[in-house]
């Protein structure tokens, strides 16, 4: 078991704990907090908003990690929303996109402003300008269990002039710089701080002042940038079509820990831990898939001189006699769409997993059997998963390992994702009991289709 997983990860709870979207696609503003827990389904209709929903942790990542913190990045290698007008709510540019997450500290032992156990809520109102056709202000939020505040501030971060000052918030910074002593010295300043002011450019002046409160803003704000950039770097998304595998993949002296929203680095993540395969394979006989995986690299020094360091991913058939050799792109589809879902399962600890589709070209029974390595990832190794499905038999096995002990009902949550009247989208939590059963049943006949062609009227 991975250390700091399991068990002690169930204690904290989920690392994001709930998910802040307005604004966006079919999401109207207000903000909708939409609750997560270590293992979060999301089914509904197609064009309901469950795409968008995941979205928000990829936007936030591409934006948030990039160079740019403080403007939406709408297109990028995880996330491609358009514009901000195709993206915005009802293509209205005079609305924001919110987008925000409540997430525990990544490290629970570091040194911090707050507890560890203390939900921190961070969200951003990206704004347009329609006239300059270019990012505007961004509304900044903060939540710390009850403990909030909100500002506007430029595209580097620093806070629009003549903002009133938000005496409680103040009156807390006064509390955290009691607390912390913060007229001691104060490690280096990031570059892009979740809090500063304009007065707060040149740190130096802002400490040397004597202002505890300017120095609690900066610490906390310090705090806040570093745990959501770590929050954010943990996530690995893989999207509803995963690339078949080339038939070699060139090697690089860098280490990958994401097999990429294509399932693109696989060959790469694989070569670089030999340890990482045979626990692979040890899961593709569990599923039953009929192969092995085997790397394969140049048997001479010459080659790698001439050709450069390369790798191919074979499959061993294991159910010829002798076992056989075969290339990954002579197999069935659906070998190329699972590969990368037990590969990223398997290598990420402490992180989060997001997954469009697991069962795309795969059958039946291994759609049910994915809801296996799904949990086995939350509690062996500490990760949590959210998945975007139309799986029947994914939730069904899902729902079985409830009933059967295996899995906490208050572990598993299931979205269902709707659209209102007036097109908004509208996300409803179903809940499990410890049977589990869904309490109130699926909403909208979801599902029924299946009992309906079976029991339906013959024509």
């Amino acid at each position: 078991m991975a250390p700091n997983s399991g068990e002690e990860q169930a204690k904290r709870g989920p690392l994001v704990d709930h998910l802040v979207i307005g604004g966006l696609k079919s999401y109207a503003q207000p903000p909708t907090r939409v609750p997560l827990a270590p293992l979060t389904l999301v089914f509904g209709p197609n064009s309901a908003g469950k795409s968008s929903l995941l979205s928000t942790l990829t936007l936030l990542r591409q934006t948030v990690v990039g160079d740019k913190p403080f403007q939406l990045r709408t297109r990028g290698d995880l996330a491609d929303v358009g514009s901000f007008r195709l993206a915005v709510h009802q293509h209205d540019p005079a609305e924001r996109i919110t987008l925000g997450l409540g997430f525990r500290a990544p490290d629970p032992t570091a040194v911090s402003w707050i507890g560890s156990s203390v939900i921190r809520e961070l969200s951003f109102g990206y704004g347009w300008n329609p006239d300059t056709e270019r990012p505007a202000d961004t509304k900044v939020s903060i939540d710390l269990e009850g403990i909030c505040t909100d500002f506007l501030v430029n595209g580097d971060g620093v806070e629009a002039p003549g903002q009133s000052r938000d005496a409680e918030w103040d009156d807390f910074l006064a509390s955290l710089a009691i607390a912390r002593e913060v007229l001691a010295p104060i490690p280096h300043m990031p570059n892009q701080p979740v809090i500063r002011r304009p007065d707060d450019s040149n740190p130096a002046g802002a400490l040397g002042s004597g202002d505890p409160i300017a120095a609690a803003r900066l610490g906390l704000g310090m705090q806040l940038q570093a745990e959501l950039s770590d929050v954010l770097s943990r996530i690995a998304y893989l999207g509803p079509i995963r690339a078949r595998p080339e038939r070699s993949s060139s090697l690089s002296t860098t280490a990958y820990h994401f097999v990429g929203p294509e399932g693109e680095y696989t060959t790469e993540v694989l070569a670089d831990n030999p340890a990482l395969v045979d626990l692979v394979n040890e899961w593709f006989e569990r599923l039953g898939l009929g192969y092995q995986i085997r790397i394969v690299t140049p048997a001479s020094d010459e080659v790698s001189v001439t050709a450069g360091d390369f790798a191919v991913l074979g499959l061993i058939d294991v159910r010829d006699d002798p076992p056989s050799l075969v290339s990954s792109r002579a197999v069935g589809y659906g070998i190329s769409q699972i590969t990368p879902i037990v590969v990223q399962s398997l290598l990420s600890e402490n992180g989060m997993l997001l997954i469009e589709q697991p069962e795309v070209h795969i059958h039946p029974r291994l759609q049910a059997q994915v809801g296996d390595l799904l949990i086995n990832t939350v509690q062996e190794r500490g990760n949590q998963v959210l998945v975007e499905t139309h799986s029947e038999h994914l939730v069904l096995r899902l729902l079985r390992r409830v009933r059967e002990g295996v899995l906490d009902p208050a572990d598993l949550s299931i979205l269902y994702v709707d659209l209102l009247a007036d097109g908004a989208a509208h996300v409803r939590r179903l809940e499990v009991d410890s049977s589990g059963d869904l309490v109130d049943g699926w909403p909208g006949g979801f599902f029924d289709e299946r009992l309906e062609e079976v029991l339906g009227t013959r024509w």
